[in-house]
C-alpha cells in the first residue's frame, strides 16, 4: 500500500430522539506516526438521502502504542451514521494499524472529567493498603477545580472499607 490510503467503517442508519449525542470509543494507533483516525457523521441531505457528510473530529499518531478512550460530543436531530475513516501515513515507518473497540453512541452529554490510569494491575502489584494515588486537576462545569485520590487497597482504616 501507499501513503493516503483510507478505509472507512460506518454504522447503520439511525434515528435519534434527542439532538445530543456522544460517541465513545478504545482506539489504537501503533502505525505509521502520519496516521490518522478520522470521525464523520453522514447525515440527511433533504431529500431522504443520508449522504452529506461532516467531519467531526481527527486524530492523529502520537508515538503512544496504548489503547485510548475517545469521547466525541455532537448534536444531530434527522436521522445519521457514524464512520470511522483509517488513514494510512508512511508505510515505510508503519509497525501496526489503526484500531478502534468498545464503540457505544448515547443521546446525552459526553463525560467532561475522565481518569485514564494505565497499567492498573502494575500499580494494584506494588501498592500496599494505605498508599494512594492522586489524580489530575479537574473541572466542573462551574470552574471549581478538585482532584480525587484513589486507595488501591483500601485506607488504613475506614468506616466503610475494611
Amino acid at each position: 500500500g501507499h501513503a493516503g490510503q483510507s478505509a472507512f467503517l460506518e454504522s447503520r442508519i439511525l434515528y435519534p430522539r434527542k439532538k445530543e449525542k456522544c460517541l465513545q470509543f478504545f482506539y489504537r494507533l501503533n502505525g505509521s506516526p502520519q496516521d490518522k483516525l478520522v470521525i464523520w457523521i453522514k447525515k440527511d441531505d433533504g431529500t431522504g438521502n443520508v449522504r452529506r457528510m461532516e467531519k467531526l473530529h481527527t486524530i492523529t499518531a502520537d508515538g503512544e502504542h496504548h489503547w485510548k478512550l475517545a469521547s466525541i460530543p455532537f448534536g444531530v436531530q434527522n436521522k445519521f451514521r457514524y464512520g470511522f475513516q483509517g488513514i494510512r501515513g508512511d508505510p515505510a515507518k508503519s509497525v501496526g494499524g489503526i484500531a478502534i473497540d468498545d464503540t457505544s453512541l448515547t443521546e446525552t452529554n459526553c463525560p467532561t472529567n475522565v481518569w485514564h490510569i494505565r497499567n492498573f494491575t502494575s500499580l494494584f502489584n506494588s501498592t500496599s493498603k494505605g498508599d494512594y494515588i492522586i489524580s489530575p486537576v479537574f473541572y466542573s462545569s462551574e470552574g471549581y477545580a478538585f482532584a480525587l485520590q484513589l486507595y488501591p487497597h483500601g485506607r488504613n482504616s475506614s468506616p466503610y472499607v475494611n
